[in-house]
């Protein structure tokens, strides 16, 4: 089957310049109540490709609500985030189980617009949370990926493929992102995170041959991806549990 033509896209240069115009436009529709407005994700690592999206952040003063925007422009999804200043600061400053992916998301930008050196603050409390316990958004990473191989195991006993194979799928991303949380290493671009995944020192035995069946990329039948999902699941509990974090309770916790 012939590739199907695609749209040109849009080079990097030509986002920045989207980019710029989108900030101008920002600063003069809420003028005074915006403190900085900057690039974020694949663009400002300067990993976007031809059909990467946009992604801007522009921060406003307490009290102001500015509803976020997408949409599509010229071929290309354009998303708009407008957080207030304190709300930015405090999400900013926790370790959630989403780490790898929110890690790098507003230390790595290009500065489009900032008012009295705003950007401090913001880097202050990236800082302060790298320099915080993961312990808690390991545990709840945790969590997600035994949550995701449960739903393996029922879709395998009630021998629905389709249900199986989705969930196979939340199991091997899920275990990418721990893999990643457990090394510290932060997604640069979300096409990339599984090669990161692959490329941490520290991983399960058999990690990527594992993630490649339970993504369907090596050929393996229903009890064999079943039975992967069991064992990643097991090996990355025995990893977390090993860094002193429980996961099991003997009794009812409220």
């Amino acid at each position: 089957m012939a590739m199907p033509t695609l749209p040109q896209g849009m080079s990097h240069g030509e986002r920045l310049e989207m980019a710029r115009a989108l900030a101008d436009h920002i600063l003069e529709i809420h003028g005074e109540a915006v403190l900085a407005v900057f690039v974020t994700s694949s663009t400002a690592r300067g990993l976007d490709r031809a059909h990467s999206d946009l992604e801007l952040t522009a921060v406003v003063r307490d009290g102001v609500e500015v509803d976020e925007k997408a949409y599509v422009y010229r071929g290309i999804l354009v998303e708009i985030e407008y957080p207030q200043a304190s709300a930015i600061l405090k999400d900013t400053g926790h370790v959630t189980r989403r780490w790898p992916l929110t890690a790098g998301e507003y230390s790595e930008r290009i500065t489009l617009f900032e008012r009295d050196g705003w950007l401090r603050r913001l880097d202050q409390a990236i800082a302060e949370r790298d320099a915080t316990d993961f312990s808690r958004g390991l545990h709840f990473a945790t969590m997600v990926l035994i949550e995701c191989r449960d739903k393996v195991r029922n879709a395998h006993r009630a021998r629905d493929d389709l249900d199986r194979r989705v969930s196979a799928f939340w199991v091997a991303e899920n275990a990418a992102l721990l893999v990643l949380f457990l090394n510290r290493r932060p997604v640069t671009t979300t096409s990339q995170m599984f090669r990161q995944a692959f490329e941490c020192p520290e991983q399960p035995p058999d990690f990527q041959r594992q993630v490649e069946v339970l993504l369907g990329l090596t050929p393996a039948d229903a009890s064999a991806v079943a039975e992967v999902a069991e064992r990643l699941t097991a090996d990355l509990v025995e990893i977390v549990e090993k860094r002193g974090i429980t996961l099991e309770s003997a009794e009812l916790i409220p």
